[in-house]
């Protein structure tokens, strides 16, 4: 009986606890309200789905670089919609253009059916916060302003258009009034009217029709992002390779490694001995007079660990322009020609 009064009491005290639990505080600002969405997003997924995910990664990128320089932050997020407040109406124009332009330059070398474009709309209003989450008349009148951009566009409301109409050399299409759900007041719409000057291509045509010079710009894009992840720990480009060859199999000798990563020998001891005394591999004496065996130590393990989701991001995020399908067969030539040559260069 005293058990049984003990748990009722104490269900009754949780009871209590949960009903008077203080309730997460909601905040109200002013801020200017970025809502950008995929257009056509089911129709790409049924195109090409990876392809279509790939892509969205590496646009979103864009995305969360432009938002930060631009002084915003990034609010929620779903799918394939993000929603962003920034201090200024001039900040998030600016960031919208930059975006667009960024994904156009991108989308070039995309084809046109698989193509990912964002519309983007921007307000100025009242918004509330709850856990980083913005929501409110602000935001869903940010969001009717998205929907009515075309792709690859900005649409603005009449308050966010009065912010920057003087501020930024722009011209606009007056689109009217329109209905916001939930709303009484129709507000009042502008596109932002895309420049008339076509952006230059970076890779001279020239350039798409010598495979050397291709294949040297192509080492430079993969090097240049591999950099960015290797060098803050202290890493060339190349020794990931030797983290994940040790990783797959240990107990390798240094001319087993040379072979799987594709480097000579001499190479391949010096980023050995690099890693060695970083304490990031060890080494083992081999049977009789064999060569050492090398693997990798509890600190080369966590920093594999730790690397190889970043590179797998940036290999998607640099093959972002291609489907699935051509990712296939781009490897498969790669690998055909790499394969011809680096057994033409060894054979006596």
């Amino acid at each position: 009986m005293l058990s049984y009064s003990c748990d009722v009491r104490r269900v009754g005290l949780q009871r209590t606890l949960a009903v008077t639990k203080p309730a997460i505080p909601i905040r109200r600002r002013l801020a200017a309200i970025f809502c950008a969405d995929v257009a056509a997003y089911a129709r790409l997924m049924r195109i090409d789905e990876a392809g279509t995910l790939f892509l969205l990664n590496a646009h979103s990128d864009v995305l969360d670089r432009q938002i930060t320089q631009h002084n915003g932050r990034t609010a929620n997020t779903a799918g394939d919609s993000i929603v962003a407040e920034f201090p200024s109406a001039v900040d998030a124009v600016r960031c919208a253009l930059d975006v667009q332009e960024r994904i156009a330059a991108v989308n070039e070398d995309v084809p046109q059916e698989r193509r990912v474009v964002f519309r983007i709309g921007v307000h100025v209003g009242g918004v509330m916060i709850r856990n980083g989450d913005i929501f409110g008349d602000g935001v869903s009148i940010a969001a009717r302003m998205e929907k009515l951009a075309q792709p690859g566009l900005v649409c603005l409301s009449g308050t966010a258009h009065e912010y920057v109409r003087k501020v930024l050399p722009l011209s606009f299409d007056d689109l009217g009034m329109q209905v916001v759900k939930n709303l009484s007041t129709p507000i009042q719409a502008y596109m932002i009217h895309p420049s008339t000057s076509v952006p230059s291509r970076t890779l001279p045509p020239v350039h798409r029709h010598n495979e050397f010079n291709l294949g040297r710009r192509f080492d430079r894009v993969l090097t240049a992002e591999l950099t960015e992840i290797t060098e803050p720990e202290g890493l060339t480009a190349v020794e990931p390779a030797v983290f994940a060859s040790l990783h797959d199999a240990p107990g390798f000798t240094e001319r087993r490694v040379a072979e799987r990563i594709g480097c000579d020998l001499a190479s391949v001891q010096r980023m050995m001995k690099h890693l060695e005394r970083r304490e990031w591999i060890c080494r083992a004496p081999g049977a009789g007079n064999r060569p050492h065996l090398f693997s990798l130590t509890p600190e080369g393990l966590e920093l594999y660990a730790r690397l190889h989701p970043a590179i797998l991001a940036v290999r998607d995020r640099v093959m972002a322009t291609l489907s699935e399908r051509e990712r296939d067969s781009l490897q498969e030539l790669l690998g055909r020609v790499i394969s011809a040559n680096e057994t033409r260069r060894t054979s006596p």
